[in-house]
């Protein structure tokens, strides 16, 4: 049987990562609208639960940021 082609794997789609990874920013964007520092922590952290305490940190720092910027505080 001849082999049939492949794509190579850094080009290959995984349907439920691609999914998971819509999810992720569809509650992302939902967050950064109408929710608070808690909320953004959960969603950061079921997306990425392994998150080390510097990269949460930078992303906090981030959101407030966001947050100022959308609200015309800065």
């Amino acid at each position: 049987m001849p082999r049939r082609w492949k794509p190579p794997k850094e080009d290959r789609t995984d349907s439920e990562a691609v999914r998971r990874d819509a999810e992720f920013r569809r509650k992302l964007r939902d967050v950064l609208e109408h929710g608070d520092e808690d909320d953004f922590v959960a969603v950061l952290r079921s997306y990425k639960p392994e998150i080390s305490k510097e990269d949460l940190r930078n992303a906090i720092m981030q959101f407030h940021v966001y947050a100022r910027e959308k609200r015309g505080l800065y």
